[in-house]
């Protein structure tokens, strides 16, 4: 783990033009070039509202509007977004590298960080829309709730503060259970190539088993709470939202959990990716 940081150390400027680079070449050719980062979470926000409160009638309780549920969904799926593009981009990209890493002595390690990098950035978009999105139904135009046709407050106020504090913390964290998975699945896939195609369908399953679209009581009420009580992502996503939606500061036990479990994948993938990487360039 020490060679690492003193590769990254040495290398920062590399990184940093790596990671500008990809920002950039996102929305490369496109006449509304970085825009498009804010129109898409506004468009997730408006596809989710109408598909899952509209014709799908989800609630997640009777106390919450459509607006809330909305919120829910697009915080829920910006953040695993950015989990899955850096996990699926990283188990490939030292093969797609391969030119760098066979002619040049280059630091291959920096691959998976800058991916992170610029995966997270563009997450704090996403993050933006979803902060306008709680000020807008929180003190500008507040949901209403109708039970039996009586107006009733939701059991959480929407709403953020102080606890704002708490994202670069959840951020670093995310930061290290990510990368500590892409240097493990970027180096396995150098010998079973079919890696790569696999984890996209790993991917869909481990989505679907996450909460961003439906409620997790409703997981606790069919009896696979401990589908829950094993899924990192599931703590993640509950923690940010409590901080972007409800003003709330996640809760230590989960973020204790989470950042055990971040340390420790962090730390089996560097040692994995380390002592690989002398036989990278016949792998490739």
């Amino acid at each position: 783990m020490l060679d690492l940081f003193r590769s990254l150390k040495k290398n920062r400027r590399l990184l940093t033009d790596l990671v500008s680079r990809d920002l950039r070449a996102r929305y490369v050719g496109s006449s509304m070039g970085f825009f498009w980062s804010i129109v898409f979470p506004l468009i997730n926000l408006f596809v989710y509202q109408f598909v899952f409160t509209k014709v799908l009638r989800a609630r997640w309780s009777e106390t919450q509007s459509d607006e809330e549920v909305a919120l829910l969904m697009l915080s829920g799926i910006i953040v695993w977004q950015s989990f899955a593009e850096t996990v699926s981009r990283s188990t490939n990209t030292l093969v797609e590298n391969q030119n760098l890493i066979q002619k040049v002595v280059f630091p291959s390690e920096i691959l998976p960080v800058y991916l992170v990098l610029s995966s997270l950035i563009n997450m704090l978009i996403g993050m933006a829309i979803t902060l306008l999105g709680v000020a807008w139904f929180a003190w500008i135009h507040p949901p209403v709730v109708l039970v039996a046709g009586a107006v009733v407050a939701s059991a959480k106020p929407l709403g953020f503060g102080i606890t704002l504090l708490a994202i670069p913390i959840l951020m670093g964290l995310q930061a290290c259970f990510t990368l500590g998975i892409g240097y493990t699945l970027s180096a396995f896939n150098l010998f079973l190539r079919d890696v790569y195609h696999l984890i996209g369908v790993v991917l869909s399953v481990f989505m679907f088993m996450t909460p961003i679209f439906y409620p997790a009581k409703l997981v606790k009420e069919r009896g696979f709470e401990w589908v829950l009580q094993i899924n990192p992502m599931y703590w993640l996503i509950d923690s940010y939202r409590s901080v972007l939606l409800y003003g709330q500061w996640p809760k230590l036990p989960v973020i204790a959990s989470f950042a055990a479990v971040a340390l420790v994948v962090l730390s089996v993938g560097i040692t994995f990716f380390m002592r690989q990487k002398p036989r990278f360039p016949d792998l490739l």
